[in-house]
């Protein structure tokens, strides 16, 4: 009996480890994009910037070292992970979407912080992705494939698919909030809300 309780604390650890990796294995990975420059009272409105996506891995964020382009992209596949989309339908799905449109114009009401991306360009970003996923995964120490995050689904035609598999949520941080600082560090605590979310 002694013996027994000596390995609980072990055995509870292992329980939790499992149940994690299970999780991943049916959900994926946990994401959180931060919204800035909202205006206070609104909830994701055109004017917003997409300031960072993380990664959420027990209890500690890390950030996706993207450009803007590729938080653009990313957000857009979040915000539409239940289809798989090819480069055409996601080139029209920003161009036609005012959030994507006016990015950052809140920031002063007059330049457009936002990227033109020509379907063209989007295996080039999806393999910049994949990359930027596979560092913070590896920084995080999990062993997770990108490729099974950003999945790129062949169809019966000549065009590719590509999917976003996750679980997501969005924060908010309003116009005139301090916490406006770049997140680089990795392993930050969020002290912001969380305003929706999307599985």
């Amino acid at each position: 009996m002694p013996a027994k309780n000596n390995l609980s604390p072990v055995l509870k650890k292992v329980d939790l480890m499992i149940a994690e990796i299970n999780h991943l294995r049916s959900a994926g990975p946990h994401f959180r994009i931060v919204h800035r420059f909202r205006m206070p009272g609104s909830d994701c409105l055109p004017g917003e910037e997409i300031f960072a996506c993380l990664f959420l891995n027990r209890g500690c964020e890390y950030q996706l070292r993207i450009s803007l382009a590729q938080r653009i992209i990313f957000d857009y596949c979040a915000k539409h992970s239940r289809l798989a989309q090819s480069a055409r339908q996601i080139e029209l799905g920003i161009r036609a979407d005012d959030f994507y449109k006016l990015h950052a114009n809140n920031a002063n009401g007059q330049a457009v912080l936002t990227r033109k991306i020509p379907r063209s360009s989007i295996k080039v970003h999806v393999k910049r992705l994949h990359r930027a996923l596979g560092l913070v995964f590896r920084e995080a120490g999990v062993n997770i494939d990108p490729r099974h995050v950003l999945i790129v689904q062949d169809t019966a035609g000549n065009e590719v698919g590509f999917r976003l598999r996750g679980t997501f949520d969005w924060t908010h941080i309003d116009l005139n909030a301090r916490d406006c600082q770049p997140l680089w560090g990795g392993r930050e605590r969020s002290n912001f809300g969380t305003s929706r979310s999307a599985e």
